[in-house]
């Protein structure tokens, strides 16, 4: 008996030990209100908020950027309780926040590597703060590729639309930012009350700024993006040429042709 209650009991020491985080939709959280909108109020949720605060003195822009796409974001979950119940929304207020970390302008920022573009960069950035959280150990390998999916996808105009609906609703958040008019799955109170508390009054120029000083600082990382652009149009001596896809398909065409001398092509016809 007293082996079988030993066994027992490690059993059930075994079992909580190796029992996987809670399912996130399951758990109530505790919630708060910004400028009207109810707001998931996690420990992780304050400290990914404190973290944007830093963008205040060299890019308010940012920092009000990444707040008004929460805000809006949770604005229009709210406002459909069926929706609103198949999102993690812990996940949605960290990924909505963090979005844009990348950005970060400061000499010292700890968010870009300068290797990548932007959109990659805030992903790693953002799981990275997830996996040093003391709350990091409630995500498991599923939440944390959600996270970055979300923010890694989020200029890539359709590829999120068949992801997951985390993924979905992190990149929809941003789009109630880009472009207006305003969408009618927010209430125009919260647009409005959300706008007064965090402006909207710079965003446009903060974002031709930030997205011209890429192309002027890691012009590698705006090669074959949205964001070559900004270099053609704002960056003297700014030149994509040699890296683009369409330099790489012309370069492999010689390649072949000397290759292949005597093997015919023959082009579909016209597009009409």
């Amino acid at each position: 008996m007293k082996f079988s209650g030993l066994v027992s009991g490690l059993a059930v020491v075994g079992a909580a030990v190796a029992a996987p985080p809670k399912n996130p939709l399951e758990c109530k959280l505790p919630t708060t209100k910004i400028a009207g909108v109810e707001v998931v109020n996690t420990k992780i949720v304050q400290d990914a908020h404190n973290l944007v605060k830093a963008f205040i003195p060299l890019q308010p822009y940012l920092y009000n950027h990444v707040v008004r796409t929460w805000l809006l974001g949770a604005a229009a979950l709210n406002n459909n309780a069926t929706l609103k119940s198949q999102v993690d929304l812990e996940l949605h207020a960290v990924g909505s926040l963090l979005h844009d970390l990348g950005w970060d302008q400061r000499d010292n920022t700890p968010y870009n590597s300068h290797a990548y573009r932007f959109e990659i960069e805030s992903g790693v950035a953002a799981v990275n703060f997830v996996k040093a959280h003391p709350d990091g150990k409630n995500w498991n390998a599923a939440r944390l590729e959600r996270l970055y999916d979300g923010i890694a996808l989020q200029t890539i105009i359709g590829l999120s639309d068949f992801k997951n609906i985390d993924t979905q609703w992190i990149v929809k958040s941003i789009g109630f930012e880009f472009p207006q008019p305003r969408s009618p799955l927010i209430p125009a109170k919260y647009y409005d009350s959300v706008q007064g508390a965090y402006t909207n009054s710079t965003l446009f120029r903060g974002t031709n700024d930030t997205f011209t000083r890429f192309a002027v600082k890691d012009p590698q990382t705006t090669f074959n993006t949205f964001l070559d652009v900004f270099g053609e149009e704002y960056v003297s001596g700014y030149s994509e040429k040699g890296a683009r896809l369409f330099d790489l398909i012309q370069g492999g065409i010689a390649l072949e042709l000397a290759q292949y001398p005597n093997v015919p092509f023959t082009p579909l016809p016209p597009v009409h």
